[in-house]
């Protein structure tokens, strides 16, 4: 949890900081998607790979690795001009996508079977958790030492967090085998295993629907709410980071209903029901909405947008053996990345062209579709 919030958290400080950022350069704060499917771009680079290098090099080092990665480029990015800003998007990514598949590695040995959706849900929780930090810390060191310097502050924590997993290496990177194979081979036979096996199929489908959704809306809110709610900086954080909690508190429950009560497949067309509601009532924001009610905007858009991974990755390792677990988080995931390399890019050219609400509206329709293939796939 530790590691993926350090990673979300960096990958959520420029987006937080858009309108600062964007302000500095000149720039429309809308263009803030572009940013983070160059993010995303750079993250499915590694999650392809991500499995491989786990069983090779052990899931800790992995994610010690994202860390320093994600640290060095987010770093990096506070002295760069605007396109160098750009390229470390794709820097700062692979620290995420490295950190992804190292996670699932561990927690398939160490989860037991009947709490897998609560645990991975626990675990995907840190994700909003990183992006509650980055929408709580980023505007306020913004204002103390610029938006650059807030970059710096945020970049400090990840290789502390490396530090701090270092004595968990020599009991979870035990299985690790120096002579697995790491190659071009590794990506393409995770790609296919989640195309051709039966239940990865439509877990496939839902992640990257789902993750082109939640990408865009995470990649552009602080920019929505300060130019279509009218909020400051400071304020337009705050209601970021309340959708980020809310994420959080339901991917847990969620995932404590996936494991009790509800099974995995019904959550996720549940799921694709709430996105279109809630972005469709997104597209209504203007600036005479109160801030009470911007609030419990977000609350509900990052409940519905944010709490599915936790039920979808432990419905992965339901579905294939421990052993492959890597592979099959890796080649679900990979599609995932599509999405969110697509998604933010995407939904800032409709917002640039036609404005924020033919968005959020286009965004909530294409939910409604994917809701109803789901449907048609059955248990």
């Amino acid at each position: 949890m530790l590691t993926q919030a350090m990673v979300a958290m960096a990958v959520s400080a420029v987006p937080v900081l858009a309108p600062a950022i964007a302000g500095s350069w000149g720039v429309a704060a809308n263009r803030i998607g572009f940013y983070s499917s160059l993010v995303f771009a750079g993250g499915f680079v590694c999650v392809l790979f991500g499995g491989a290098l786990a069983r090779r090099h052990g899931a800790v080092r992995c994610s010690q690795a994202a860390l320093c990665v994600a640290a060095a480029a987010l770093a990096l990015s506070a002295a760069a001009p605007l396109a160098g800003i750009a390229a470390l998007a794709v820097a700062t990514g692979m620290g995420y996508g490295l950190a992804t598949p190292a996670a699932s590695h561990i927690l398939a040995r160490a989860a037991p079977a009947h709490r897998r959706g609560v645990v991975m849900s626990l675990k995907q929780s840190a994700v909003p958790l990183g992006g509650l930090l980055a929408g709580l810390a980023a505007p306020a060191a913004a204002l103390l030492f610029g938006w650059r310097g807030a970059l710096l502050c945020l970049a400090a924590a990840l290789p502390l967090a490396a530090v701090l997993i270092a004595p968990l290496r020599a009991r979870l990177d035990d299985d690790r085998a120096p002579g697995f194979p790491v190659s071009w081979r590794s990506p393409s036979h995770a790609v296919s295993l989640a195309l051709r096996h039966g239940k990865l199929r439509p877990l496939t489908l839902a992640a990257f629907s789902f993750a082109a959704v939640q990408s865009s809306v995470f990649a552009v809110f602080a920019a929505f709410l300060a130019e279509a709610g009218g909020l400051d900086l400071l304020r337009a954080g705050q209601a970021f980071a309340v959708m980020q909690a809310a994420g959080a508190a339901a991917r847990v429950g969620f995932g404590w209903l996936s494991d009790r009560a509800v099974p995995a497949h019904r959550l996720l067309r549940g799921f694709a029901v709430g996105m279109a509601a809630a972005l469709a009532l997104a597209a209504r924001l203007d600036p005479a909405w109160t801030f009470a009610e911007i609030v419990g905007l977000s609350a509900l858009v990052g409940a519905v947008v944010a709490g599915w991974p936790g039920v979808y990755l432990a419905e992965i390792l339901r579905s294939v053996p421990v052993e492959r677990a890597g592979a099959a988080t890796g080649g679900t995931v990979a599609f995932s990345f599509l999405g969110v390399v697509a998604g933010p890019a995407l939904f800032s050219a409709l917002a640039a062209a036609a404005g924020w609400a033919l968005a959020f509206a286009s965004f909530a329709a294409f939910a409604a579709v994917v809701g109803a293939a789901l449907w048609r796939f059955g248990p």
